[in-house]
């Protein structure tokens, strides 16, 4: 995947993508930029796992957020963190990325991230 790339996977099922928001940032694609290479390589399994799938079993690396989580999905690789949510056309859409050290994700930033995703359903894209 190249940073600069509205897709980050591609696979049998659909694709991983980052969400934009309505200042035409994509904050999940600044966060992974930031990571090194073998961390990126981790994150980019995961999501082509999902892209070739449509979905990953093991709730260690790919969950629900639930009711609370405002139905938002999460990544987790170790400490690093990745939220979104599935939208139609069998794209999954990656609205924020993260570094976290609990296992609990802030409601703030589940906001933040369900922020990104309604501005880029509005037209971020």
């Amino acid at each position: 995947m190249s940073v600069g790339s509205k897709v980050a996977a591609r696979g049998s099922w659909g694709t991983v993508e980052w969400a934009t928001a309505a200042n035409g940032q994509e904050p999940g694609l600044a966060f992974f930029a930031t990571l090194d290479v073998a961390d990126q390589g981790k994150v980019i399994a995961l999501f082509q796992r999902l892209a070739e799938t449509g979905r990953i079993s093991n709730i260690e690396k790919f969950k629900n957020l639930g009711e609370k989580g405002l139905g938002l999905f999460e990544f987790k690789s170790f400490q690093i963190r990745f939220i979104g949510d599935f939208r139609p056309g069998k794209r999954f859409m990656v609205a924020l990325g993260l570094r976290k050290k609990k296992d609990d994700l802030d409601r703030s930033d589940i906001g933040v991230a369900a922020r990104i995703m309604a501005e880029h359903d509005k037209g971020g894209r």
